[in-house]
């Protein structure tokens, strides 16, 4: 079998900007859920059960469903009772959220749980204020426990995007199979699709190494 790259000159600009649209879900969707994930982990590790409890009931029902069942959600269900019209990125963006949150909001209160219940105690009882001690020493301690298994779930979410096609996004992988169609390559089209995932996850590594080193100095500093 010949290997043709030629076919990555004429369709590669196409499928390029299907990762534009992919790296454009994955900023979305990372940026949004990030804060509420923590809000969701404080709500997972809280006193009062009238937050826990809903909190536990919540990450368990989205965790349980599939995300193509959660974006099939997003698109038709949404704009219905929100009475909004919402185009298919923008529901994806919503969708992949709202899994995102509790996914990842279960990572946070892991880190949260990481942290000695000294540290808890001592806060308490030096009066500090909640969101200063939270985030100049819970955090910190929390973090190099958190990030690694955030990355992971971010890799997996890299992939995750190409759900979207369900919903009618021409993210990198539906525009890749509309070339495989028209152009009958699969091989080469494919194993540049791949390169361009690896790439990705690459950059997350790198990303994760960093924060790691950097948030491991902090939590020494808090210790």
């Amino acid at each position: 079998m010949d290997f043709d790259l030629s076919v990555w000159m004429t369709r590669g600009p196409y499928i390029l900007r299907g990762l534009y649209e992919t790296l454009v879900l994955l900023a979305g969707v990372l940026v949004i859920s990030a804060p509420l994930a923590v809000l969701t982990g404080l709500a997972l590790e809280a006193r009062s059960r009238w937050l826990r409890l809903p909190a536990l009931g919540l990450s368990w029902l989205i965790r349980g469903v599939p995300p193509l069942i959660i974006l099939f959600i997003a698109y038709y269900v949404l704009p219905v009772v929100l009475d909004i019209r919402m185009d298919s990125l923008t529901a994806a963006v919503a969708g992949f959220v709202l899994y995102n949150t509790f996914i990842m909001g279960e990572v946070v209160a892991a880190g949260l749980r990481s942290v000695p219940k000294g540290q808890h105690e001592a806060i308490a009882a030096a009066g500090l204020p909640w969101f200063r001690s939270l985030r100049r020493i819970i955090l910190p301690q929390a973090m190099p426990t958190i990030i690694p298994p955030y990355v992971s779930y971010s890799m997996d979410m890299v992939k995750g995007t190409a759900l979207a096609g369900a919903i009618g996004v021409t993210e990198m992988v539906t525009r890749a199979n509309q070339a495989i169609v028209a152009t009958n390559r699969p091989f080469e089209i494919l194993i540049g699709v791949a390169i361009i995932y690896g790439i990705i996850d690459a950059f997350l590594i790198a990303l994760q190494m960093w924060s790691e080193r950097r948030w491991d100095h902090k939590g020494h500093l808090s210790a």
